[in-house]
């Protein structure tokens, strides 16, 4: 094997690995596209064009960003979008079934502008306000 061979193999090799590491932009994805299992945040390094890692502060876990397509965010765990609810905006919440029937519910986390599970305490059911922008735990 002759130099030119070497130095290809090395530069095969080396674009091989770089596979689905490319990036642009001011871009950041979840570590394997999963949101809420990683502290970690994939970020883009416009300058070397690939993205590199930045932990989440301590408690929090990476999640697709709603509001900002081909963004992550740090957000609590347990606090990604719940399918089929939309998105909001504010202190809005509403139960998930018909009102007394169970206590889960639905909050707005207005920082991530989504709806995520919640749950009455121990022993009690929810019934949305008077208002219909909120719900009460009895």
């Amino acid at each position: 094997m002759n130099i030119y061979t070497a130095s290809l193999l090395v530069l095969i090799s080396l674009a091989s690995s770089a596979i689905g590491q490319q990036c642009v932009g001011n871009t950041s994805v979840c570590p394997g596209g999963k949101d809420g299992v990683s502290p970690v945040v994939l970020q883009c390094d416009s300058w070397s064009k690939t993205f590199v890692p930045i932990n989440c502060p301590s408690g929090l876990v990476c999640y697709a960003n709603p509001t900002k397509a081909g963004t992550a965010i740090c957000n609590r765990p347990g606090s990604g979008a719940v399918p089929g609810q939309g998105k909001c905006v504010g202190n809005v919440a509403k139960c998930s079934g018909a009102p007394g029937q169970s206590a889960n519910y639905f909050q707005c986390d207005s920082w991530a502008g989504h709806f995520v599970d919640a749950k009455c305490p121990a022993g009690l059911r929810c019934y949305n306000n008077a208002g219909g922008s909120g719900v009460i735990c009895a």
